[in-house]
């Protein structure tokens, strides 16, 4: 190998080993993040998912009881208005309160987990080709 060839390869097994490195820092710091919100710090998870705060556009279902009551509202209307409430009590159980929380929380622990598994390895082998390489040019 050229000398030039040795640096190249050099670089760039320190350069993958750091980045690698970082990712492992970030996927390891947003595990324990959200590992201490869930079971430490319970309130401060609240309002981190917006999918969990935010509601869909919305007639009050006493309003969509006055609308069905009306002789206005055809037979096919109050079915719809029926299942949009329905539709609206299923979204509410999904997406809102503990459950969504939990959702949510799963996916990004499950974004930490992949991060760190893929990332560690990656460290592992480039660091010890580094350290290898390295010995080899002191012998």
């Amino acid at each position: 190998m050229t000398k030039t060839t040795k640096i190249v390869r050099t670089i760039y097994l320190y350069t993958v080993a750091l980045i690698s490195l970082v990712f492992l820092a970030v996927g390891t710091g947003n595990l324990i993040n959200t590992t201490l919100k869930a079971y430490v710090f319970t309130e401060a998870e609240k309002n981190d998912y917006g999918r969990c705060t935010s509601y869909p556009y919305f007639v009050s279902s006493i309003d969509a009881e006055a609308i069905k009551k009306t002789s206005q509202a055809t037979e096919d209307q109050k079915v719809q208005i029926d299942n949009m409430l329905m539709d609206y009590d299923n979204w509410k159980k999904e997406n809102t309160g503990d459950a969504c929380i939990k959702a949510e929380r799963q996916k990004k622990m499950l974004d930490a987990v992949t991060m760190i598994l893929i990332a560690l390895p990656l460290y592992i082998f480039h660091w010890r080709m580094a350290r290898k390489e390295k010995q080899e040019n002191e012998n």
